[in-house]
């Protein structure tokens, strides 16, 4: 039979010191693998959100509004209407009226015709400001030393207590005579003031009854005759100067 060989205490020694190395790799060994498996992950980066840009990117962007242009009054014009009433009515002055509506004559208006009718602020744009004009100087008129002056003169009272033929006759000789304002009277309270008359080179009769003027026959309009025998009647001009009498035989 074969003999066992005993180990020696150094090959003892040496098995038992090989043993302690390869266990303490293998610990080191398990525990830094363990130390990577049970390390806590590294937080991964998320993205960050943004609140108020995802709200501001939700809220729509304003946009600016154009309000509605107001709906323009009108007027349509009718029967009888003028400018004028139409303004009155509006309370508007009539040149806003006008100048709104592009008129030049008031008068032309026709029914139906629809005017704009502005606003009371758009009137008193309408108006146009009235430039002061320089002062013209007044026209002096130089009397013509060749005219001649006229001379109304009373030649006889025919009819005196007829009412129906009763006048008084008078005669210019001279100029022209322009007799608006003259009066003439019988001093006992009867006055008759000439109207708008114009008294050529000729002759005109101052009826004392009612009737209708004419180039030749004016009407005092009275009710009864005033003319007498002794009564005595005085033309006066405009300035109260007596141009001429006469006495009734």
């Amino acid at each position: 039979m074969g003999s066992v060989r005993r180990a020696n205490s150094r090959q003892y020694l040496a098995y038992l010191l090989l043993n302690v190395i390869v266990s303490a790799v293998t610990i080191i060994l398990v525990m830094a693998i363990w130390g990577r498996v049970s390390a806590p992950a590294e937080p991964t980066a998320t993205p960050t959100l943004d609140a108020l840009a995802l709200i501001a990117r939700a809220v729509p962007t304003a946009t600016a509004t154009i309000p509605p242009s107001p709906t323009p009054v009108t007027y349509t014009v009718e029967p009888g209407d003028t400018l004028f009433s139409i303004a009155l009515q509006l309370e508007i002055p009539p040149e806003a009226l006008m100048a709104a509506n592009g008129l030049t004559d008031p008068d032309k208006l026709a029914v139906g015709q629809v005017l704009l009718v502005p606003s009371l602020e758009e009137a008193q744009a309408l108006i146009p400001t009235s430039t002061p004009r320089p002062t013209q100087p007044l026209f002096t008129v130089t009397p013509n030393p060749d005219a001649r002056a006229p001379q109304v003169e009373i030649r006889g009272v025919s009819g005196s207590g007829d009412l129906a033929n009763e006048a008084v006759f008078l005669l210019n000789s001279g100029g022209v005579a322009a007799m608006a304002g003259w009066v003439m009277d019988d001093a006992k309270g009867h006055v008759y003031r000439f109207p708008e008359f114009t008294l050529h080179g000729g002759a005109v009769s101052v009826h004392t009854r009612t009737g209708v003027d004419t180039v030749i026959d004016l009407y005092w309009g009275l009710e009864q005759a005033i003319w007498t025998s002794g009564s005595v009647v005085t033309l006066r001009d405009t300035d109260g100067v007596v141009q001429s009498t006469f006495s009734i035989p």
